[in-house]
């Protein structure tokens, strides 16, 4: 969660833990959670930059994928082609109430997937992003197809926004089955 890098020590502290995932061969999902204030912090492009290069599973909003551009007025699809190019095996976008995207290499051809979001009323937008990347790295570490995990992944973010405590525990997979199959 890239806004957990807020200090330098901190930011020491993740990179060794990358080196030691990374040399047991474990999968890194990385939500980069930027928030304004984190801005200032002068080693955060490195840090995000660094964390990038080891990344499995890449998660970020649809807000923050010009963050990712480098200054370089991307579109969406070059910097979603960069990031793949640099090693990323997974884009998955949030696109929030508009549902997510998610981009792979497989074969050799771009593989996009999209979903469409909920008429989920909005509460409290808390931990929705958490609830999606939860869902959907679960999921798809266990082996279920993408487009199931974006399915579930969307759906558990959408029900997070309809409560006022979504980190207090958002749902059960049985709401998530209702809200998908609807």
């Amino acid at each position: 969660m890239g806004s957990s890098l807020f200090s330098f020590r901190i930011i020491d502290a993740m990179r060794k833990v990358i080196q030691i995932v990374k040399a047991n061969q474990v999968t890194v999902s990385f939500d980069p959670n930027i928030r304004k204030e984190m801005m200032n912090i002068p080693e955060m492009r490195q840090a995000f930059d660094y964390i990038l290069e080891y990344t499995d599973i890449f998660l970020p909003s649809e807000g923050e994928m010009t963050y990712f551009d480098h200054g370089r007025n991307q579109s969406e699809a070059a910097i979603v082609a960069d990031l793949l190019a640099g090693g990323v095996q997974h884009v998955t976008i949030k696109r929030g109430g508009n549902g997510a995207s998610h981009y792979q290499w497989l074969q050799g051809e771009l593989q996009e997937q999209h979903v469409a979001g909920y008429q989920t009323p909005l509460v409290d937008p808390t931990g929705a992003g958490d609830c999606f990347g939860a869902t959907f790295v679960s999921l798809l570490l266990a082996g279920h197809p993408v487009s199931e995990a974006l399915t579930y992944a969307n759906a558990s973010g959408e029900l997070a926004v309809s409560r006022k405590w979504p980190m207090e525990g958002i749902s059960t997979l049985q709401e998530i089955k209702r809200l998908v199959l609807a």
